[in-house]
């Protein structure tokens, strides 16, 4: 003890305590790299747990959408993908949409969406879980489908939950175009802009695209009469005269068709199959986009959903009526170009993407919501009984020759509809 002591004694004490303050410095060094690679550690670990919850999570939540039978498309999604709503812009993205009754089995389907052109068969409806909506889409009026187009079961009255349809009252309308009124003017589309960047072009009067030869509006015979007085140009599978030929989709192609019509002629028909409440095609929106005035022919309420003086009503004329106003704009210039005061300040949506996507989108959000239940005890007497269809002497106009009701064509995918 007493050897220690002298020797600490010979020792400098500065030096003792440098040496001792160097291991406390390397312990704490030491305890903090320690604790921080178990801290890092830690929260990789969280990081990981966290992404594997919100996966599961997403998977918990996820809104399964079954289509049941067979389609024309995709309606704009990726099937079978779980983050396709979210590409596609849609308010709530945790829904997926499946064809594959494999994948989304009907037992596990928060929806089943049943498309009427094409339904034959429905699954038992004692089979239902409480959580599932049964959906019934239509896509024309129930005048293009026989009425028993499928066998009815005992059961059939309190199938459906919900309706998708063009009709406004529908759980889902499924708008084939939109306007939209402008926050701010875009100041491109002024009646002088307008004017001289047409005023060379359109040479001649009244020319359409017609896909579809048969129709219960008589929209053939209406024509024909207005071939009397002025002359009317016809396009397409029907028409005598051929649009410039393009590749691409029907749809597609369609489009170019639309721009040659709109560039050469002052005004375009958007005369409709059918003269049912709420029911206009993508045709109309499609012509009112362009710099040409849609002569409108149908059920719409036009002037809810177009801006006022945009278009040109042929239901509030009868054929002799109307030749006679179009030559009347024909050589006023100023009241011809009045039908564009309202390019500057609406947009018109009616590009195939946002079209086909908002129904679902729509149905995505419905299936996140916490609505009661809901069943129509009687589907026929909501869509047949209750689904208002006129014709042109119900307007007080009177057609000669009716025209060609043949309807075979249903198949035609909605986005060549006209």
């Amino acid at each position: 003890m007493h050897v220690f002591q002298t020797l600490f004694s010979r020792l400098d004490r500065h030096r003792v305590f440098y040496v001792l303050w160097l291991l406390f410095l390397l312990n704490i060094f030491t305890f903090k790299q320690l604790t921080l690679s178990e801290d890092d550690n830690d929260s990789k670990e969280m990081v990981m747990v966290k992404r594997i919850d919100r996966s599961i999570l997403r998977q918990l939540d996820m809104k399964k959408i079954l289509m049941w039978n067979p389609w024309y498309g995709d309606f704009g999604f990726a099937l079978d993908d779980d983050f396709a709503f979210s590409r596609v812009g849609c308010k709530f993205t945790n829904c997926i949409l499946s064809k594959n009754k494999n994948i989304v089995t009907p037992e596990q389907a928060d929806a089943i969406v049943f498309l009427y052109t094409n339904l034959c068969e429905l699954p038992k409806v004692h089979g239902r879980q409480e959580f599932q909506r049964f959906v019934l889409l239509t896509d024309d009026p129930p005048m293009c489908y026989p009425r028993n187009y499928f066998e009815r079961t005992n059961l059939f009255g309190s199938f459906f939950n919900w309706t998708i349809s063009y009709r406004e009252n529908a759980d889902v309308t499924w708008k084939r175009g939109w306007i939209e009124k402008l926050e701010k003017p875009t100041k491109k589309n002024s009646l002088t802009q307008i004017r001289l960047r047409t005023y060379d072009k359109k040479k001649k009067l009244v020319g359409w695209y017609v896909a579809r030869c048969g129709s219960m509006s008589k929209r053939e015979g209406y024509i024909n009469e207005l071939k009397e007085y002025i002359q009317v140009d016809s396009f397409g599978p029907c028409g005598n005269m051929s649009c410039p030929e393009t590749n691409g989709s029907p749809g597609e192609a369609l489009q170019p068709c639309l721009d040659m019509l709109a560039d050469n002629y002052k005004f375009v028909l958007a005369f409709e199959r059918f003269i049912c409440d709420d029911f206009v095609t993508k045709r109309f929106f499609d012509i009112l986009s362009r710099e040409t005035v849609p002569i409108v022919f149908g059920g719409a309420d036009y002037a809810r959903i177009a801006p006022p003086h945009s278009f040109i009503d042929a239901l509030s004329f009868n054929p002799r009526q109307l030749a006679d106003r179009l030559l009347e704009l024909d050589k006023s210039d100023r009241q011809y170009y009045r039908h564009f005061w309202w390019k500057d300040f609406y947009q018109v949506h009616s590009g195939y993407q946002e079209l086909s996507t908002r129904p679902f989108c729509d149905l995505c959000e419905k299936l996140n919501s916490n609505l009661p239940r809901k069943v129509y005890r009687d589907i026929d007497a909501w869509w047949y009984n209750s689904t208002k269809c006129s014709g042109p002497e119900d307007h007080g106009i009177v057609i000669r020759n009716k025209g060609n009701e043949d309807l075979h064509s249903i198949q035609i995918p909605w986005s060549l509809d006209d």
